[in-house]
């Protein structure tokens, strides 16, 4: 009678230990409970189901297994209850061959018995056994319970589960009579859900007599994951008007909505009621809050969050800096980063990778070079997104060779490294090593290529002028690979043809695109006339271009452009005003030079700058010494309806050429000056550049808003061919 009292107390221990989810405590007062005993007898068919369940949430396999041979000094290894916890424990252990072993050895099964199995099978992805095991229970005449289908349920996330099976499964559920237990509607609901079927997991839904919290968060994220925000706020207004009331996760699916469709005013909305719910300094809806408010463009409230929260953790730091490099703030970005240096906070891979991100934006080599350190310093080189990261870095501030070295250094290359380093070809303008380094991914490595790597190397045929190449990548896209082209593939198709001169075939192009696409076809049209001077075929560019979206100030910008290179001011000046007439604002063009670390800006005609004074200068000895190596400005570049030697002025102090002026200045001679350009180079600044780089002995590295330009002894890395 004693020895079952103390059983009794220490099983009362375990379950308690066990209930609060302190599993490893568990198995430290089992452990007390053998040592006070003396032996493994003071145990009882009620202690190892407890034991057992602790090893498997842990998980341990090894203290499993010497549990296990205890049952067989004990004589508990044949009771049902006992067998189903062991299998269970094998099985959340990923020792799918002994939890088997287990059930096969049952002489006698209980429901729960079958569903542990059942389950096993599912969580290992062996869909297949999961079906073959329930039709030999149904054979044998055993009712399933709900538990039974929650298990195969469950494993709908797993590519081998198919519609097909989630739809079988369904039909067995109304016809064993269990298509009213709540907890199995919501796994079902979840599967239609994980399968796009959001009007099936609606039906579900409708048809429910009873509603959990669960019910309505999962028809919530439905239509999150269906990007539909309108029905998504009229399930919660709805569930308002019965009067549920809303937890954490109704918000983080509110929060999410208002996340992928960029609604501020919404967000405004659900902001409000987080905060009236007192939910604001929750882990983790103050990141989702910020993140949501960065998605929409609003920094200002997304830093305002920031700084409310006291205790910040690197997510939020991470997301707020992301926000600064996404939205075109990675100056920010990196002041916010140096700021998170100084706590205590370890920033992560993701961290990483999005500094990396603003410090590409910036092309910025010593800032970029400052985390790559940081990179080496704390180990995080051998990670695949940082080293993704720090490619695309090293290219977008011009250093290709670099980015080559650690793409070399990457062991286990995955598709995204691989694309990382074929955009920076192409950015570059090498587009035969583009094409090389893409075959040899696809044919060598065996890896298969994903629209974004198609459009890495349509933008390098683009920008080589590379038109079979193109062609060919392009028509085997869809055909060996099953990929739909989008507006990019579509737009650097035509920008390819229309450089290359291939007008007949580009317009072809252009028509077939969808509707929805053609404005983003017409524009590198556009631009092809102007450069080839094809009058005709470019004013029904531009007409279509301004039809098709009159609503963009770059199609202005483009149409005034091009009618000014052909000689009719008149439309172009047109095209200019009609950017005022519709309210529209011209992105001012700037360019940026870092010397020692500091960042200075010019605009055209800048003379703000310190040492302006010295800037002019060198511009009048640069103009002189390119008109003795023949420089003839091209003025038909000039918009603006000026005198001919006043559009010769004006072309002198182009942004660009301020910025040279000054990183000669400033700068030892021959040592390479770096410009980062918003907008495209003109063709008048492209031909001084190179006698610039000629003359003064420079190598000038230009990225504009297209790519990239090494200008070296007169000649330009783009052939001419921008």
């Amino acid at each position: 009678m004693q020895y079952r009292k103390a059983a009794y107390v220490w099983n009362l221990r375990l379950g308690t230990s066990n209930k609060h989810a302190l599993f490893t405590e568990t198995l430290n007062i089992y452990y007390s409970m053998l040592k006070s005993a003396g032996s493994i007898y003071g145990t009882t068919s009620f202690t190892f189901p407890l034991v057992l369940k602790a090893c498997a949430n842990l998980p341990s396999l090894k203290d499993g297994i010497m549990i296990h041979s205890q049952l067989f000094l004990t004589g508990h290894h044949s009771d049902v209850f006992v067998q189903t916890a062991l299998l269970d424990m094998y099985s959340k252990c990923n020792d799918l061959a002994s939890s088997r072993k287990v059930f096969d050895e049952m002489s006698l099964r209980s429901v729960v018995s079958w569903n542990s199995m059942i389950s096993a099978y599912s969580r290992a992805s062996c869909v297949g056994e999961s079906f073959l095991l329930l039709k030999q229970m149904m054979g044998l005449g055993l009712e399933p319970s709900s538990g039974t289908f929650v298990g195969i349920v469950s494993s709908c996330s797993d590519p081998v589960f198919t519609l097909r099976q989630g739809f079988s499964i369904h039909a067995c559920i109304i016809k064993c009579g269990l298509h009213s237990e709540l907890a199995l509607l919501n796994s079902v609901m979840s599967m239609y859900i994980q399968f796009g079927c959001i009007e099936d997991a609606c039906s579900i839904f409708d048809s429910m007599d009873k509603r959990s919290i669960i019910s309505w968060t999962t028809i919530l994220g439905g239509y999150v994951n269906d990007g539909n925000v309108t029905q998504l706020f009229n399930i919660f207004n709805k569930m308002r008007r019965q009067n549920v009331s809303a937890d954490i996760v109704v918000f983080v699916k509110l929060v999410s909505g208002c996340s992928s469709a960029c609604n501020l005013s919404l967000a405004a909305l659900v902001h409000c009621l987080v905060l009236k719910n007192g939910c604001d300094q929750k882990d983790p809806l103050n990141n989702l809050l910020l993140s949501m408010y960065s998605k929409c463009g609003n920094l200002v409230s997304a830093r305002r969050i920031f700084d409310a929260v006291h205790e910040k953790n690197v997510c939020l730091w991470t997301s707020m800096i992301s926000g600064y490099a996404r939205l075109g703030d990675p100056d920010e970005a990196v002041k916010l980063f140096n700021k998170l240096l100084t706590t205590n906070i370890t920033p992560n891979e993701i961290t990483v990778a999005t500094i990396l991100s603003a410090c590409a934006n910036l092309g910025s080599m010593s800032l970029g070079g400052k985390v790559e350190d940081y990179i080496l310093r704390n180990g995080l080189e051998s990670d695949l997104r940082v080293q993704t990261s720090l490619i695309h870095m090293l290219c977008k501030c011009g250093s290709v060779a670099k980015a080559k070295q650690v793409f070399d250094r990457v062991l286990k290359k995955d598709l995204a490294v691989w694309t990382s380093m074929i955009n920076g070809y192409a950015l570059h303008g090498r587009g035969e090593e583009a094409l090389g380094l893409f075959r040899k991914m696809k044919n060598d490595e065996g890896i298969k290529p994903d629209s974004v790597v198609y459009t890495s190397v349509l933008f390098a045929c683009s920008h080589s002028g590379l038109v079979e190449d193109g062609l060919k990548y392009f028509k085997s896209m869809k055909r060996d690979y099953g990929i739909e082209p989008s507006v990019e593939h579509y737009s650097c198709l035509v920008d390819l043809l229309g450089r290359a001169g291939c007008f007949d075939l580009a317009l072809k192009i252009v028509e077939k695109m969808p509707i929805e696409y053609q404005a983003r076809g017409w524009a590198p049209l556009l631009s092809a006339c102007r450069t080839h001077r094809k009058i005709e075929l470019g004013e029904l560019a531009a007409k279509r271009l301004v039809d098709l979206n009159p609503e963009s100030t770059g199609n202005y910008v483009m149409v005034s452009n091009f009618y000014c290179s052909v000689g009719k001011s008149k439309e172009a000046a047109l095209a200019r005003r009609l950017i005022n007439d519709r309210g529209l604002a011209k992105e001012p063009g700037w360019s940026q030079i870092e010397i020692n670390g500091s960042f200075h800006v010019f605009i055209a005609g800048d003379r703000s700058h310190h040492q302006s004074v010295d800037i002019y200068t060198k511009l009048e000895e640069l103009g002189v010494k390119l008109v003795e190596a023949g420089y003839i400005a091209e003025t038909e570049t000039v918009v603006q309806e000026l005198e001919e030697e006043e559009k010769v002025e004006a072309l002198k102090v182009h942004s660009e050429r301020l910025a040279v002026a000054f990183g000669l200045v400033c700068t030892e001679e021959g040592s390479t000056l770096t410009i980062i350009k918003n907008l495209r180079t003109c063709a008048d600044c492209h031909s001084a550049l190179k006698i610039i780089s000629k003359v003064m002995g420079r190598h000038l590295i230009v990225r504009d808003g297209l790519r990239f330009h090494h200008f070296e002894d007169g000649v330009c890395s783009c052939k001419d061919f921008w």
